[in-house]
């Protein structure tokens, strides 16, 4: 077996400087086993336990060494990890401290536009929290650990996600989508607000006729084509008149008949001083009523009958349906048996 396996050119060259050869870095791996094996002091037996030594040595040595380059890596780690635990900290107080300064301020706001401005400044303290985190590039290489690598090296020109990086340190606007600039001070002018409900500029969801209407319409369709599957929508008799359209409303306290049915079943209500009232269902379209009289009637609903309940007679305008039945004056009990 050759003295020489396993040997690199590095311990051929130290079997040859300790055997009395004068070597150089431009021998080859040949050229170094050839001087070895003519040097007068060359021995056999004891050249190959020399060689082995030197190649023991060598092989501990790197075993050291990537022992402390391993060592040097968990370290680096845990220091990254250590910045980045503290950088979050420092985020999430500062995010903390502003919540509860605003914390009033949320509720206080009365439109669109002050929202806008509460989440450009948020936006902004974000936007400086990132910057302030360190970026430190490195490559890991066993035979050079921790050199900078130009494959993660970045400039100014080059983009993230379509971002630059001197972008990524500036404030965002959300009206023109531009950085260096929130909207509050955009020179861009700001779209008008339009109303969800009807697409049209001047007014919101909240104030729209479109919205109204559409209630009452749904309302008066579910009456027309939906009676079997709403447990609310039914057919009541008056005083065992032909049955009318009713829904019970339990939240309110009176109940409210159409004029036009009171007229069909000719019904004469008893006139009343200034009656007035809330349409608690339908107070969009007509906030605030005045009865055009009172009658008294039993009702019946589905084979449970209600005596001498008060009944008042309103426009015809003010509901959809001919008749709403509400909980108060005598009906307390019926609406509980309908509903079980």
């Amino acid at each position: 077996m050759s003295i020489f396996t396993g040997a690199r050119k590095c311990d051929l060259k130290i079997l040859a400087e300790e055997l009395g050869e004068t070597v150089n870095d431009s021998h080859k791996l040949k050229d170094l086993k050839k001087i070895i094996l003519a040097s007068k002091e060359y021995d056999e037996e004891s050249s190959k336990e020399w060689m082995n030594t030197i190649i023991n040595e060598r092989k501990r040595q790197d075993e050291i060494q990537i022992a402390e380059q391993e060592r040097q890596e968990e370290i680096e780690l845990r220091k990254l990890e250590y910045e980045e635990r503290k950088r979050k900290d420092e985020m999430e107080f500062e995010l903390q401290k502003i919540r509860l300064e605003s914390e009033d301020e949320w509720s206080k706001l009365n439109s669109p536009d002050d929202l806008v401005e509460k989440l450009d400044d948020y936006d902004t303290l974000r936007s400086s929290l990132r910057s302030k985190r360190p970026r430190k590039e490195w490559h890991y290489d066993k035979q050079d650990f921790l050199k900078d690598d130009s494959a993660f090296t970045t400039n100014g020109n080059k983009k993230l996600y379509g971002i630059t990086h001197k972008e990524r340190s500036q404030p965002k606007c959300f009206n023109c989508s531009k950085f260096g600039n929130i909207s509050k001070d955009c020179p861009v002018p700001k779209p008008l607000i339009a109303c969800r409900m009807c697409n049209k500029t001047g007014h919101i969801a909240k104030n729209c006729v479109v919205k109204t209407i559409n209630h009452s319409l749904s309302v008066r369709q579910v009456g027309e084509n939906s009676e079997e599957g709403n447990s609310y929508l039914k057919k009541a008799k008056l005083n065992d008149f032909d049955p009318v359209q009713a829904l019970i409303d339990t939240g309110s306290s009176c109940c409210l008949l159409k004029t036009s049915v009171a007229q069909k079943l000719k019904l004469k209500p008893e006139p009343t001083v200034n009656e007035k009232f809330v349409n608690e269902i339908f107070s969009q379209k007509m906030p605030a009523l005045t009865s055009m009289g009172r009658i008294t009637a039993d009702i019946e609903v589905d084979d449970v009958k209600g005596e001498g309940i008060s009944v008042y007679v309103v426009p015809d305008e003010a509901q959809p349906v001919d008749l709403l039945l509400l909980d108060g004056h005598g009906l307390t009990s019926l609406i509980s048996l309908i509903r079980e």
